[in-house]
């Protein structure tokens, strides 16, 4: 911990969030060979648009140290409803970190604190006993405490965090990742209480009824006026440092619109090698980061709607086979300011397209993503659209469900005993008929034999069912019209 300083300058520091209606995507890492890190796991992204800069063994399960406590505040922010609630120190609860040689705020038995004020001891001056306080408060035990934080953090999508204490101390099993504990904080940069607490330089605790007012400086050097590593971009969040996690910090920085998140963990070895003299690697290496990524990044436009990037093959269109895709949006990337968007290349993403595009598609439909790569490091990527319209060829239509059904066995089945019951009902009506007929030339032969009568001539089947042929019918009608309009003339 820093000495306390004689004069202490609070500097207001307001978080200029870039506000932007053009969409800006989820990248990669391009950048990891522009800064060397000696700490075992690096991670930084942008808040704004959520570019990852750096990313060193960000997937690596390792121990945390009192970056533990981000989760911890949060579970008891999220609970409590009156930060004023008071809590009474047990003995109890500070038997629970005898012999652990860890950092305290030297709370005694029987003290009375504020949710508030612990909350305060817990994040700026990292006070383990006051971990320990606030997890019996408000769940009744350390072991149901760190239950609820284990749920917490699986809610929030964190698949490779899992917590055995609520102050970070090493335990086996104790473990999270920089990009599982980068959604836990972008998470808890959305609450208020929690900002405020995070980004106080010096907390100055009111009276308790065991102690007169007392100042702490924030453990992160980083936000600490006159402190030998202050760099006033630093807007909080947490130290943290264990024998097997060695040195860490999680810090969000913003300048001149742009604001970044900052998790290092160094790791058991740097921790057993560090010297007098080369002091603290996470505030080091933090500041180092920040400067770069704000010395040489700028946003800059690199795709908009007027960039072809492919052409892809449209089934069933009418007078067109081809659509053009371009991005559905201006997209806007984080990129050297030594550069232009010149050095960036688009490349479409074969797998992200369907394997038939149908016709109809109007402009602006997506189909598919495309990656924008730089320096041959992906970027982002973007949703693509189709840049003009493909009407439907009805015919074509017809003929491609035609084939289509054909595929299926069950369609070629069902055809095929359709077919069959057609042509059965062809012969069948074709026997039937000729049936019919045999039997009124029978008729005819029977009656001509009773009368007597001579040659047996051809008969016409429609005058033995005792019906006229529509030809008979047909002259009859000429013969009475021809018939009335005689008489009428006559008149």
């Amino acid at each position: 911990m820093e000495k306390a300083l004689k004069k202490l300058y609070i500097l207001p520091i307001v978080l200029a969030l870039l506000v932007t209606l053009i969409p800006i995507l989820p990248a990669h890492a391009a950048y990891n060979s522009e800064v060397e890190f000696t700490s075992d796991v690096v991670y930084m992204e942008s808040l704004d648009q959520g570019t990852v800069i750096f990313n060193k063994n960000a997937e690596k399960k390792t121990p945390m140290a009192s970056l533990t406590k981000i989760t911890t505040a949060m579970v008891v922010l999220e609970k409590a409803d009156d930060l004023q609630r008071v809590c009474t120190v047990t003995q109890e609860e500070l038997d629970e970190l005898k012999d652990t040689n860890s950092s305290t705020a030297g709370l005694v038995e029987g003290e009375q604190l504020t949710v508030e004020q612990l909350l305060y001891l817990m994040m700026v001056h990292s006070a383990n006993e006051a971990a320990v306080i606030l997890a019996h408060e408000f769940s009744g035990s350390t072991a149901a405490f760190v239950e609820e934080m284990n749920t917490y953090a699986a809610k929030l999508g964190c698949k490779d965090t899992h917590y055995l204490n609520p102050h970070g101390l090493d335990a086996e099993g104790h473990y999270t990742t920089a990009k599982d504990l980068a959604i836990i904080i972008r998470h808890a940069l959305k609450n208020d209480e929690f900002t405020k607490i995070v980004g106080t330089p010096v907390y100055t605790m009111a009276p308790t009824n065991k102690r007169g007012e007392t100042k702490y400086n924030n453990t992160n050097s980083l936000m600490v006026p006159g402190s030998f590593y202050s760099y006033t971009p630093c807007m909080g969040i947490k130290t943290g440092t264990t024998a097997e996690a060695g040195y860490c910090l999680a810090s969000y920085a913003s300048q001149n619109g742009y604001t970044y998140l900052t998790i290092i963990i160094q790791g058991a070895e740097g921790w057993k090698t560090r010297t007098a003299s080369g002091g603290n690697t996470a505030f080091n290496e933090t500041i180092r980061a920040y400067k770069w990524v704000f010395d040489n990044i700028k946003l800059t436009p690199i795709a908009s709607p007027k960039d072809k990037v492919a052409s892809v093959d449209v089934k069933l269109g009418r007078k067109k086979d081809k659509v053009a895709l371009v991005p559905a949006q201006e997209v806007q990337a984080l990129i050297p300011s030594s550069i232009d968007s010149s050095g960036i290349s688009i490349e479409l993403i074969p797998e992200t397209v369907p394997e038939e595009l149908l016709a109809p598609i109007k402009p602006g439909d997506k189909i598919g993503k495309a990656k924008v790569l730089y320096a041959g490091e992906e970027l982002t990527t973007v949703d693509l659209a189709a840049s003009e319209e493909v009407h439907r060829s009805w015919p074509a239509t017809i003929w491609y469900y035609v084939k289509k059904g054909f595929g299926y066995w069950s369609v070629r089945i069902a055809a095929l005993a359709v077919l069959l019951l057609l042509i059965a009902l062809f012969f069948w009506r074709r026997f039937r008929k000729k049936q019919q007929k045999d039997s009124n030339l029978n008729m005819i032969r029977i009656q001509h034999d009773v009368e007597g009568g001579g040659t047996l001539r051809g008969v016409n089947t429609e005058l033995v069912r005792g019906r006229k042929s529509s030809y008979q019918r047909r002259r009859e009608s000429r013969r009475r019209h021809r018939s009335r309009s005689y008489w009428r003339t006559k008149r």
